[in-house]
């Protein structure tokens, strides 16, 4: 019998295959959903108020949230790149999966969303 390496061992197409000797636990889609936001809003408390590479903000839309976190910041312009934190894949129309955005836009997105996720800390 084969011994398979301790973090599982190469398939015949290079993927790895795990051995799997305990119970699995089996995740929905909105506690995954959910994980990833807490995960994100974590990041934004340590990485504070403004802009910061790694920090994300939330856009509203019809169809549901858009999430996108910050790439590259540069003097005039902001990369941002779309997260999928939401269940239902929201992208937002004007930045869609992500690019290069004025600075005082991407500011503005950001303060808002500072300011929101402060106030509903408050009142939890």
């Amino acid at each position: 019998m084969p011994r398979a390496r301790e973090r599982g061992s190469p398939s015949a197409r290079g993927a790895l295959l795990e051995i799997v000797t305990e119970s699995v636990r089996i995740v929905d889609q909105t506690e995954e959903s959910e994980r990833k936001v807490r995960c994100a809003m974590e990041r934004n408390r340590v990485l504070g108020r403004g802009l910061r590479v790694g920090k994300s903000f939330k856009v509203e839309g019809a169809d549901g949230a858009a999430w996108y976190e910050l790439t590259r910041i540069g003097a005039t312009s902001v990369e941002v790149e779309w997260r999928d934190y939401g269940r239902d894949r929201c992208m937002d129309e004007m930045f869609g999966a992500g690019g290069h955005f004025p600075r005082a836009l991407i500011e503005r997105l950001v303060y808002r969303h500072d300011v929101l996720q402060e106030l509903f800390e408050a009142l939890a």
